[in-house]
């Protein structure tokens, strides 16, 4: 999922600032269950997580 640089500021905006760490083109929000990675491509900012998560869900459903 990518989003604007705009976007992006609106939503970090909404969190609380201690869970969030940045790095030049690199923000890192910790959130409950694990980090969160959003990466500079271009002019915008993209994370794995939503696939992060879709994967985990979908793993635990898989008959061992």
């Amino acid at each position: 999922m990518c989003l604007t640089a705009e976007a992006l500021a609106l939503f970090l905006n909404l969190l609380a600032p201690q869970i969030i760490e940045s790095s030049p083109g690199r923000y890192v929000v910790n959130a409950t269950d694990r980090e969160a990675h959003w990466v500079a491509v271009g002019d915008r900012w993209c994370t794995m997580a939503p696939q992060i998560d879709r994967m985990e869900r979908f793993a635990s459903l898989r008959a061992d």
